[in-house]
């Protein structure tokens, strides 16, 4: 239940509507979402959330749907269940993506979520035993290399235990190499998923990864816009507790 008592539609000025009807045209929303309705209090926050909305989900360099993708990665890393409802709908409804390729998104959500943990425990080792940066030589290291071209630094860590480090070398194949969603916006997503969690070797490789699949610096900016954006709009939105709207 929302932590504060939000306006019916028809409580709010004609401004507040007005407005509202703007960023539906952005949204898609049927009706006026409790965002909005919280929003709507402030009349000069729901103006500048419009413009920034408007500004940031525009295709530019990166296409909307892909600017989905990476508010669905924000919603998911910071636990924002009103967020995640919104676009993944939107995702569904706007660009008739199937229950499997939402699962193949989460995954890779959940793969990365995963190695950003384990990249923040390496600084509590002071890159001494159990946990330091391998010879790259191993044969785990090696296949690592074969596998994805070049091998992330965080596996010179997990090489430490070989066994884990070919699961996760498994999974990353599984989650962001194969499924039908391509591998560009898989790579977007772990970017994204990266930079909320500040995975800092992660978010050097994925980035990389970017670019050797042709993405531009200009378009790795634009995307953590995007990722700024709706970090705050999930922030507000769990503070509220906001529900999500019935389907």
């Amino acid at each position: 239940m929302p932590t504060i008592k939000l306006p019916e539609e028809s409580q709010h000025s004609e401004m507040v509507r007005k407005l509202d009807t703007m960023i539906r045209e952005l949204s898609k929303a049927p009706a006026m979402t409790p965002s909005t309705r919280a929003l709507g209090l402030r009349p000069a926050l729901l103006i500048v959330n419009h413009q920034e909305l408007a500004h940031v989900m525009a295709t530019r360099k990166l296409l909307n749907q892909q600017k989905r993708m990476i508010a669905l990665a924000v919603a998911a890393s910071l636990s924002a269940p009103y967020e995640l409802v919104a676009h993944t709908r939107a995702l569904q409804r706007e660009y008739a993506m199937d229950d499997g390729q939402i699962v193949e998104l989460v995954a890779t959500i959940a793969h990365v979520r995963s190695i950003n943990a384990f990249e923040k425990a390496i600084l509590a080792f002071n890159d001494v035993a159990p946990m330091r940066s391998q010879d790259s030589s191993l044969p785990i290291l090696v296949e690592v290399r074969q596998k994805l071209g070049s091998v992330p630094r965080y596996f010179t860590y997990m090489a430490a235990d070989p066994t884990f480090a070919k699961i996760v070398l498994e999974r990353e194949i599984a989650t962001v190499h194969e499924g039908e969603v391509s591998r560009l916006n898989k790579e977007l997503v772990a970017f994204a998923t990266s930079v909320v969690n500040d995975g800092r070797l992660s978010i050097a490789y994925r980035a990389e990864a970017l670019r050797q699949l042709g993405m531009t610096n200009d378009q790795l900016f634009e995307a953590t816009t995007v990722v700024s954006v709706f970090t705050k709009n999930s922030a507000f939105a769990t503070a509220l507790q906001l529900e999500p709207a019935p389907a």
